[in-house]
């Protein structure tokens, strides 16, 4: 039997995985991190690194034009056309330079400071090596297992036909045609790009939007979506089977008509969960909800047991790569110096869905902001729209929305929802109005350059304001 005791084990290899372990060592503690396999983030292997690949080939490459890649493809010269193959062999070599540096930092890790193996608890202070005779005691764990592909059981029917994101930029070549399950950001932002690459694309969603939760603003994305791709956001599904090499779907639109579609295959993209099969949570005392999550403490990002932390996507707040870089240096340090909690979360939530145009959410949502209004904090809205500012007309986009939200009594910024051109950058102005704590008087002297698709915010910024002068007090 081999036992190692340190300060601090590290249960995942992943984006907020490698955080937390340097964060962990920055602070003095002696430090194992742990990796199931196979090497290599989410967020390479199928997340943001392939799919904004796809999506610089998509804007390059499209149905109504002949393709003029700038990439090297093999040789080829970039202004040969390209067949389905070479669209995929191209991304999966791209990203294969991302993921060697990601190698590379893994290894630069003392060797006995990383075991390669699955980990799981044999109580809360004590990890085995799955198929060993190895364990490891800690005063404190963070768990970093990042997250997997959802699939209904409705969807798994189909067998080989359904895949995930994780499976499609593994396949020989792009199918002809393809329907997606899930509208929010991957569901989108794939549909998009598979279009524009010649793929026939439809995308089937339950209601959401991206990560939208103002009814006038999704109702504006969706409208902009649908000049673009072929999407069915609240379709009513009666059958899917396999037929042959097909995929059948029969589903009732929204005007409730009997509609029938074949394609070669569906991507499922409603959602991922976490990645804590096998980890036996239970034998450490952590606490899991309804959904199999963990608990966890946005502030501190322990979980029920305080010397279990946890971050990145094995959490069951709403995450992305930002979120998980930046929970991972906090679970990191406040393992390393557990019992004493020396940093805490308190970043603005930030969701950017890379369609055309792009949709936002940054700080509260609206539904949040409703929330809050609830329970007496009450706030006053501003709004601007595409169809009033030159940049975006001249561009071409007939539909989008910027809506600002304000608490009512203090002027401060809560939040905002957009689906605009340009809206990414909006949001990063948004974001840091609200890590600087702004209120409506600090953001309505901003004057943007004339003409942009920034003025948006000006005109919602006095919008907002037009709507306090209502409620000013009468002298």
């Amino acid at each position: 039997m081999r036992h190692i005791s340190v300060d601090t084990v590290i249960i995942g290899a992943g984006t907020a995985g490698m955080l937390a372990y340097k964060a962990a060592v920055e602070n003095n503690a002696d430090t194992i991190i742990i990796e199931q396999g196979p090497l290599g983030p989410t967020s390479i292997n199928s997340g943001c690194v392939p799919s904004q690949l796809l999506h610089e080939m998509g804007r390059q490459y499209s149905a109504n034009s002949t393709p003029m890649l700038t990439m090297t493809l093999y040789g080829k010269s970039p202004d040969k056309h390209l067949d389905r193959s070479d669209i995929l062999n191209t991304v999966r070599n791209e990203k294969r330079a991302f993921l060697d540096q990601y190698i590379k930092e893994f290894y630069t890790i003392p060797e006995d400071c990383r075991i390669m193996g699955k980990a799981f608890f044999v109580d809360p202070y004590t990890v085995a090596i799955e198929g060993t005779d190895t364990t490891i005691s800690a005063r404190s764990f963070v768990i970093a297992t990042g997250s997997k592909p959802y699939v209904p059981a409705n969807l798994k029917k189909i067998g080989n036909k359904i895949i995930t994101s994780d499976e499609l930029f593994e396949l020989k070549e792009l199918p002809k045609s393809i329907a997606i399950f899930g509208t929010g950001s991957i569901g989108l932002e794939l549909g998009e790009y598979l279009t524009r690459l010649n793929v026939k694309t439809a995308i089937f969603g339950m209601g959401e939007i991206g990560h939208l939760t103002d009814p006038k603003v999704a109702s504006a994305a969706l409208n902009a979506i649908r000049e673009r791709v072929f999407i069915v956001p609240y379709g009513h599904f009666t059958t899917i089977e396999q037929n042959n090499d097909s995929v059948v779907i029969y589903y009732l639109d929204e005007s409730e008509h009997e509609c029938y579609l074949k394609v070669d295959c569906v991507l499922c993209a409603t959602g991922r969960i976490p990645n804590l099969d096998g980890l036996q949570l239970e034998t450490a005392g952590i606490q899991l909800d309804s959904m199999n999550c963990a608990y966890c403490n946005e502030k501190t990002l322990q979980t029920s047991v305080p010397h279990i932390f946890i971050a990145g996507d094995t959490t069951s707040t709403r995450n992305n790569l930002q979120k998980a870089l930046y929970q991972g240096k906090i679970a990191g340090s406040n393992a390393a110096t557990y019992p004493r909690i020396t940093q805490t979360c308190d970043m603005p939530h930030q969701d950017i869905t890379f369609t055309d145009p792009e949709i936002t959410v940054t700080g509260l949502s609206f539904e949040e902001v409703k929330q809050r209004a609830r329970c007496g904090h009450k706030f006053i809205l501003g709004e601007s729209s595409t169809a009033n500012n030159t940049t975006s007309v001249i561009k071409g986009y007939k539909h989008g929305l910027v809506h600002v939200y304000f608490d009512r009594e203090t002027q401060m910024l809560l939040g905002a929802e957009i689906c605009a051109p340009y809206a990414q950058q909006m949001s990063q102005f948004i974001y840091s109005a609200l890590f600087n704590r702004q209120t409506l008087d600090d953001l309505i002297g901003y004057n943007f350059y004339h003409p942009s698709a920034f003025e948006m915010l000006t005109e919602a910024f006095e919008d907002a304001k037009k709507s306090f002068k209502l409620f000013e007090p009468v002298i």
